[in-house]
């Protein structure tokens, strides 16, 4: 301490001579262009800061920056996509950069479950898309941004209702009767369900990574199955604040209409049919109403995201608030919902110690759609009027029609839905080598429902309403070792973990009816009549343990070797088997590293993988299925007690050797950036069996409580070839063109239904799947998942024509004919309805400020049973109904049959998204500012003949709902319904603020 004044007058001097050295009193403005490699594009939005310090700029749509800075500076240069450049100042005021351009994006960090690679570095099928790439216009599912984008990935929005899930398939079917949507992972947090994806704002999301192989999934064991969706949400960089703010509004509009008949031509149908006059006066209310476009509207949606981010090099930060409030198309429903984002990174200790924590939350208001108002409008003839005269409801029920209007606008149909998921991340770098962890995160999901329909007196209804709530909450946490270390060319990385997990899901519900005040709705349920008062709950709890590994080792970038090991234990098995173990391995070559390719200038990067694994699906069956279960069975008479007490029994067979069902991928593929990575893209090769298919199977009574059983039986196969491309056309100083598209072929083969259970044979050759709503034989099933054909194929006899009474002919196998009334199903035929490939192509175009980015999608070879339009062209039901034009002219006049005629090509070419932009080149107040025009769905090519050729893909949805309308059956009429697709036009701004 003696010393101290000593050494403080030599601090104070040694500031002051630097104060006055030149080199660090000047101060410059430097200025400049930043451009791509080859020095001809400008780029816009580079973030360029003084390296430590927080100061900073960003260049703007001509890629120009100005930022005073000490002469003796470095200044930064980051922009994603492109590898970070440091350059000195060194007293210049002019300084011009160009960047090194990664459009083949190897130097890209790549999320692979439990850590991250560089792209150059990935041996296993992995796509990753970011922001610039996103799909445009009105998103109502975070998933619809990548919705065509990804060689393999499948996402069918079936309808345009705002509250419906759409359909997520990766490398076809795995599972008879389980979950086969992907795991869905928020920033290193597994969604406890996938449906919970909706809940994230779209605005918040940086990039996705998609995991399609065993090799690349099997790090999620008992879970990756159906492979992963992995979404990084935005995160805060060193710099000035920035506030940023996005938003849109738009409107929606059904895209396409059925051709009923107005009033004249309905009067002038039945006329021809024979129908006595006095009948049509009987049915005619002098009204001519499209009962299609009178449930419709103009719908208006209004988007905003407001962030700010920051921070210094030790912290950094990242904080959004999103609105949005989406009508539907369809009145009286749509969404709004309110989210907030924010995460945080705080480095200390040298930093050797890095936190972490992140929260997303987010509450959403629902209006839903009665669907059985899309059966009402298919069957109430153009004559009925909506309104009465003096302006209240017209209300009629005949055969299966009622006031759809009224229905819709009358009836309380909604839902509420919070989700919150906190986490939190601690690293502590032992020694630069090794990195020790721990991760922790809660999550907690609420959906509360009401419903109330009131009482329609001619339709003798009673009025009923109910209350819902369920709760799917859980505890995720996992320790972590993380080590890297390089030697000379080699380079050696592993990763262990310990994780545990914890779900706890419980719902409530309270239902009544026969209210006799209205005006509280589902607000007073006990005020019901008591006979008929019901109470429902339920609670579940299961847990998963696991220890996992991997390790990498590449030598000199060209040779690499990947190995994964997972031990999942999860409470949902039987003591026999409740544990698994999922490996993987892969491997990778880089062609274009060896020295004989050294003269090869056109080829910038060339990379040969291969990787095998084995991978789960726990998701398939509940907590409980395992084991025996009790149930209610009634009540029997306590004759001692004098009393009614319920009765119980057995409600579910005990299965000890139950377990998940297993995928055993193999994949091979070829990365490839050629032409100074101006053309880039990878093409995979896939062949995937999944195994212990879950199924319910009948099995003899004896010694059984119930005559089915889930047991662990049958085989089915994937396989295919996905391609994707991506290209820089043009890249001027003034004009550019990129384009990019993905092709995917894949084959679906049940292989097995079989097994056993016990010493019992569980066999059978086919599963009857999904049925027409039709008449004549329709009521049988019409797809059936069948030995050595697709799931879902079809089994229905060939429509040959009409004979002369109207009466419809099938042909007999034999060379003959028959009609209906001799028809029988040794006559029918398979039909396989898959697609045979489906593909995306997208392209972006600027000139100088403008830009033009549009994306289209389509499928090919698929087919599509018309059930919707076999019902409403059925001339034979005026005149208790509306038909379409086609009804009278089709010759059929007995009762409409399932056969192949409606059977319907339904491949299609869809112009998903189309978006006109201009970014201004400089605003002095403003960092950047963008203005765009959008449209989605702007156009569809298809020769099918209903409504829209994208319909359900499953007999499942990512709500879990039991969804009757299977695969390839456009079951639009009846329960099910169909909410219309919608086409939707949006003006937005982009602005980011200094």
């Amino acid at each position: 301490m003696k010393n101290l004044p000593y050494r403080l007058c030599c601090l104070l001097s040694s500031c002051l001579l630097l104060s006055l050295s030149p080199a660090a009193a000047q101060q410059v403005t430097v200025t400049g262009v930043v451009t791509d490699s080859l020095g001809a594009a400008p780029l816009s939005g580079v973030t360029v800061h003084i390296k430590g310090s927080t100061t900073g700029t960003g260049t703007d749509a001509a890629g120009k920056y100005s930022l005073p800075a000490p002469a003796n500076a470095v200044l930064v240069f980051s922009y994603v996509g492109y590898r970070t450049k440091e350059v000195p100042v060194n007293g210049k005021s002019v300084l011009n950069v160009s960047l090194s351009s990664s459009t083949s994006q190897l130097q890209q960090l790549v999320v692979v479950g439990y850590g991250t690679q560089k792209a150059r570095d990935v041996s296993a099928a992995i796509t990753s898309i970011s922001t610039k790439d996103f799909n445009k216009g009105i998103v109502t599912n975070p998933v619809q941004q990548i919705q065509g984008k990804v060689a393999g990935l499948t996402i069918t929005a079936p309808g345009g209702d705002p509250n419906a899930s759409p359909i997520i398939r990766l490398r076809g079917q795995a599972s008879l009767t389980g979950g086969q949507t992907p795991l869905v992972v928020v920033d290193g947090v597994p969604l406890d369900d996938p449906a919970q994806v909706a809940n994230i704002p779209p605005g918040d999301i940086a990039s996705y990574d998609v995991l399609k192989d065993a090799s690349a999934t099997a790090i999620y064991g008992s879970r990756g199955a159906n492979g992963v969706i992995i979404i990084n949400t935005k995160k805060g960089m060193a710099g000035n604040p920035v506030v940023t703010y996005s938003g849109y509004i738009g409107i929606d509009r059904v895209a396409k209409h059925w051709d009923m008949l107005d009033a004249a031509a309905w009067k002038d149908a039945a006329r021809s049919i024979g129908t006595p006059e006095s009948t049509i006066e009987t049915y005619d209310h002098d009204a001519d109403v499209d009962w299609q476009k009178a449930i419709e509207q103009t719908a208006f949606t209004n988007n905003h995201t407001l962030s700010v981010s920051g921070g210094t090099e030790h912290f950094t930060y990242h904080g959004s608030v999103n609105y949005i409030n989406q009508e539907g198309a369809i009145i009286n429903t749509g969404r709004n919902a309110v989210g907030l984002n924010f995460s945080a990174n705080q480095k200390a200790l040298d930093d050797r110690l890095n936190i972490q924590i992140g929260i997303i939350s987010t509450q959403t208001n629902r209006k839903y759609a009665d669907y059985n108002i899309f059966t009402y409008i298919a069957s109430t003839p153009p004559v009925y009027p909506v309104y009465n005269k003096d302006g209240s409801y017209f209300a009629f029920q005949d055969f299966e029609q009622a006031n759809a209007v009224e229905h819709q606008m009358r009836q309380l149909n909604t839902g509420k839905e919070r989700l919150t998921i906190m986490t939190g991340t601690i690293d502590y770098d032992l020694i630069p080598s090794l990195k020790i962890g721990a991760t922790g995160s809660l999550s907690y999901f609420n959906n509360q429902t009401g419903f109330f329909q009131p009482s329609y007196p001619i339709e003798n209804n009673f009025n009923n309403g109910n209350q819902y709530t369920e709760d799917r909450n859980s505890k995720k946490g996992n320790l972590h070792i993380n080590y890297n270390q390089t030697w000379g060319k080699s380079n050696f990385a592993a990763t262990l973990v310990h994780e545990y997990n914890d779900f706890i899901y419980d719902n409530f519900k309270a239902s009544g009816q026969q209210f006799l005040a209205e005006i509280n709705q589902n607000n007073s349920l006990e005020n019901g009549n008591p006979a008929y008062n019901e109470i429902n709950s339920y609670k579940e709890e299961y847990e998963l343990a696991s220890f996992l590994g991997r390790v990498t080792y590449n030598y000199n970038e060209k040779y690499y070797i990947e190995a994964s090991f997972r031990r999942d234990g999860s409470s949902k098995f039987g003591s026999h088997n409740r544990w698994g173990n999922f490996p993987s391995v892969s491997a990778a070559w880089r062609i274009s590293g060896e020295s004989f390719m050294e003269n090869v200038s056109w080829v910038s990067d060339l990379k040969i993988k291969a990787g095998y694994g084995v991978t789960g699906n726990q998701d398939a069956i509940d907590a409980y299925r395992s084991q025996q279960l009790l149930g209610s069975v009634g009540r029997y008479y306590d004759q001692a007690n004098q009393r009614y007490p319920l009765a119980y029994a057995p409600s579910q067979n005990p299965n000890e050797d139950l377990k998940w069902e297993e995928k055993h991928g193999m994949n091979v593929g070829l990365d490839f950036s050629l032409f100074n990575n101006r053309l880039g893209g990878d093409i995979n090769v896939f062949h995937d069996k999944t195994k212990n298919l879950l199924y319910d199977y009948t099995v003899p009574v004896p010694p059984y409580y119930v005559n089915t059983i889930l047991a662990n039986v049958g085989d089915l196969t994937n396989k295919g070839i996905e391609i994707a491309l991506n290209g820089d056309i043009v890249k001027g100083q003034h004009f550019t063109w990129s384009a990019n598209g993905q092709i995917t072929f894949i084959k679906t083969t049940v292989d097995n239904l079989s097994g056993t259970y016990a010493g019992n044979e569980l066999t059978t050759d086919d599963i009857p799947g999904g049925t027409a709503a039709g008449r004549g034989l329709s009521d049988n099933p019409i797809t059936y998942l069948k030995v050595g054909y697709s799931p879902y194929v079809f089994f229905l006899p060939h429509f040959v024509g009409v004979d002369d009474d109207g009466n419809q002919l099938f042909d007999d196998g034999k060379g003959g004919q028959v009609t209906q009334g001799d028809l029988d199903q040794s006559m029918y035929r398979y039909t396989d309805p898959a697609a045979k490939f489906n593909y995306g192509f997208g392209s972006t175009l600027t000139y100088d400020q403008w830009g033009l980015n549009f994306f289209l999608r389509g499928v090919s070879g698929q087919k599509i049973f018309d059930d919707t339009r076999m019902l409403i062209s059925n001339i034979n039901r005026l005149p208790g109904n509306n038909v379409i034009g086609e009804a009278l002219t089709n010759g059929i006049k007995d009762a409409q049959v399932a056969s192949d005629l409606w059977l319907e090509k339904a491949s299609y070419l869809r112009m998903d998204n189309i978006t006109l932009s201009y970014t201004f080149s400089h605003i002095s107040a403003l960092q950047s500012l963008q203005l765009y025009v959008s449209a989605n769905n702007l156009f569809v090519i298809t020769p099918y003949k209903g409504l829209d050729p994208e319909i359900r893909i499953t007999g499942d949805d990512l709500n879990h709902t039991d969804v009757t309308n299977q695969a390839y059956i456009d079951a639009n009429y009846g329960s099910d319904g169909y909410y219309p697709k919608t086409r939707s036009f949006s003006f937005g701004v982009n602005v980011s603020f200094k």
